[in-house]
């Protein structure tokens, strides 16, 4: 799987002249090249046969296309904003290793342009480009009870593919033998928020898993970060592609994630987990409970209240 370090290093044996470029290799489907345009501007080609359709362009990555002398065409993503190299090695290492798969150059074209048009919906929608805290401590509980599924033996395509809170679905997790819904809060906290009346209204078995977390010491041996925890569930997928490429998708486009540096801090520390049983008689509201009139609503629950139900 190529890396953003890697690709950095392989841009930097290219000539910085604009129009230098050198191909990825001989065994990719697609015809991709890295190197420069303008003045110095890192740059992505692909040059194919058939006309690839016209990528809107952002504020950091200008995209052309154009026919060759030699009757082919090519579309090139340069980056133009020097602070955005990072996302731009990001971007380019998805186009690149997400295409390996297809079977043949003119899908593959469509295939490029149209992920790279998921990338500019992306990049376009984030302000300052990082999660908020709740968001990192959140994406961290759903990593967590993945890895969970995972060392429990289940296959790792069907872990990847029920996972369903990148898809803003209701319940986090929805598996054969039921969904899941995950929280992750602070070790002192005594109450949960369910942020909607549909979050616990479905057809049981059902499952509530509270994970309690905590920033701790850049040097506690315990700690990790958010991408130290993408490392390991990624890790854990190696050995299946296709479920490595779809946990790839979902971090990115569901979750506005990106490897960057910043994620590498803070670091945070499990202060334990607790699961509980939903079923028909769990404390919940649901739109049958409330009055008509009510369209919308969340609610706290007191976690020493809902001992009754906890299984672990």
């Amino acid at each position: 799987m190529l890396t953003s370090e890697v690709l950095l290093s392989r841009w930097s044996g290219v000539s910085e002249r604009a129009g230098a470029y050198v191909r990825i290799d001989a065994v990719h489907p697609l015809e991709l090249y890295i190197g420069y345009e303008g003045s110095g501007q890192r740059s992505l080609l692909l040059v194919s046969v058939t006309e690839p359709e016209q990528a809107p362009s952002s504020k950091s990555v200008l995209v052309q296309v154009g026919q060759r002398h030699d009757g082919r065409w090519a579309i090139t993503f340069r980056l133009v904003r020097k602070e955005q190299e990072e996302v731009f090695l990001q971007l380019c290492c998805d186009l690149i290793e997400s295409s390996r798969s297809q079977p043949d150059s003119d899908q593959g074209v469509r295939f490029l342009v149209d992920r790279y048009k998921r990338w500019h919906r992306l990049m376009e929608r984030q302000s300052d480009g990082l999660l908020s805290e709740a968001s990192r401590k959140g994406l961290i509980g759903e990593l967590l009870f993945l890895q969970r599924v995972l060392t429990g033996g289940m296959n790792p395509v069907e872990a990847v593919a029920g996972w369903m809170g990148p898809e803003t679905g209701d319940r986090d997790f929805v598996y054969p033998d039921g969904w899941h819904e995950v929280k992750a809060v602070g070790a002192s906290s005594s109450t949960i928020t369910i942020s909607s009346l549909e979050q616990l209204d479905a057809v049981p078995p059902g499952e509530l898993v509270v994970y309690f977390l905590d920033r701790t010491a850049p040097g506690d041996s315990a700690g990790f970060s958010l991408n130290s925890k993408v490392g390991e569930v990624r890790a854990m997928l190696e050995s299946a592609p296709a479920s490595l490429e779809l946990f790839q998708a979902k971090l990115t486009f569901g979750f506005d994630y990106l490897p960057l540096r910043e994620y590498d801090s803070p670091l945070y520390r499990l202060g334990g987990s607790r699961r509980y049983s939903v079923g028909q008689d769990f404390p919940r509201l649901t739109k049958e409970h409330v009055p008509v009139q009510v369209v919308a609503a969340s609610y706290g629950l007191s976690l020493s209240a809902l001992e009754e139900w906890r299984t672990e």
